[in-house]
């Protein structure tokens, strides 16, 4: 289950005995427990209704004698066990859970890994209580993750705006989802979040940024390819290395499309791992404007650059190897071997 249907469930009424949230998107896992800790109790409620336990300072027995105790204050006692994952006979809460008394909940923080799904553990959170997988996406995952999230946040994302916010903040969920959060004190329930909110959203000049980049790339406009990447490798903390990075995943993208000639939209979406419709038609129009040949001469030279920013057969900052990269993007014929 996510954090929406948590958060959900929690505002229909419907209170588990105990949560479990797991697995290696520790940002979630801190978000669903800050969730719960801020809601379970009122804050006078938690000076005496309240334990907060850290995994490697207890053991099960510890923990189920404070889910005994009986709430003084408030209607249910809350334990919170911060790094499950370092309580060592955590197998043994199976009992507790299977029987979980009535005015106490418990909260698992179990972080790095996802339990075990095949101890008893396991099925006895499942069939009393609430379980939040936490896992770590695909690339191919963020996108939907992505517009559902915007719409539990009452965003009304747009998939072009969704993607702009992938291509430039990347695809952790770490960095997505506080993101979010902001536009939807900005925006939420009023109008749609558009490419221009992105790019205000990250600091960046409408003007200067990757994306029109990338779109100056594709019409081989020399001038504006040429005063956007300078504009954009004398802003402060630039850096070559994630720039070729995304125009790595860009061209690799207009090859695979390349490559399947006249398949159908369907096929190409399954071959990007993305079914979006706006990306699957704007890759196919950039694929156009390329051959083959070409495409692979820009990938090897983004190999050849990502080596020179790496310090590797070069000297020159990044300002200077950003304007060379891009010249040889504009007309990429020989590539060079590294060693000549």
């Amino acid at each position: 289950m996510s954090l929406s249907q948590l958060q959900k469930d929690f505002k229909a009424g419907k209170i588990y005995p105990v949560y479990l949230l797991h697995g290696e998107e520790s940002y979630l896992i801190d978000e669903a427990a800050h969730y719960l800790e801020a809601h379970l109790l009122q804050e006078s409620e938690k000076a005496f209704d309240q334990q907060i336990l850290y995994g490697m300072d207890v053991n099960a027995r510890n923990v189920i004698e404070q889910l005994m105790l009986f709430p003084l204050l408030a209607q249910r006692r809350v334990v919170i066990i911060r790094e499950a994952q370092q309580l060592e006979d955590l197998k043994e809460l199976e009992g507790y859970v299977s029987r979980p008394a009535p005015s106490s909940v418990l909260v698992l923080c179990h972080k790095g890994k996802s339990v075990d799904k095949r101890i008893r553990l396991f099925d006895a959170i499942k069939k009393n209580g609430f379980i939040l997988a936490a896992d770590r996406m695909k690339e191919k995952e963020v996108q939907s993750w992505l517009m559902d999230t915007a719409s539990s946040l009452h965003l009304k994302l747009d998939p072009e705006a969704a993607n702009l916010m992938i291509e430039l903040i990347g695809t952790e969920i770490s960095q997505l989802y506080p993101e979010l959060k902001k536009l939807s004190i900005s925006h939420s329930n009023i109008k749609p979040v558009l490419p221009g909110d992105i790019i205000d959203l990250v600091g960046m000049s409408r003007e200067y940024n990757v994306f029109e980049l990338k779109n100056a790339l594709e019409a081989g406009d020399v001038v504006k390819t040429m005063q956007i990447g300078a504009r954009m490798a004398e802003q402060k903390g630039y850096s070559l290395i994630p720039l070729i990075a995304l125009l790595n995943g860009f061209y690799s993208g207009l090859i695979v499309v390349k490559s399947l000639g006249n398949a159908s939209d369907a096929a190409i979406g399954e071959a990007l791992g993305n079914k979006n419709a706006w990306l699957i038609s704007k890759t196919k129009e950039a694929a156009r404007r390329y051959s083959l040949e070409n495409l692979e001469q820009c990938i090897r030279w983004l190999h050849i650059y990502d080596m020179k920013a790496k310090g590797w057969y070069s000297s020159a900052d990044d300002y200077a190897l950003t304007i060379e990269l891009l010249d040889h993007l504009l007309y990429p014929v020989k590539v060079p071997l590294l060693s000549e």
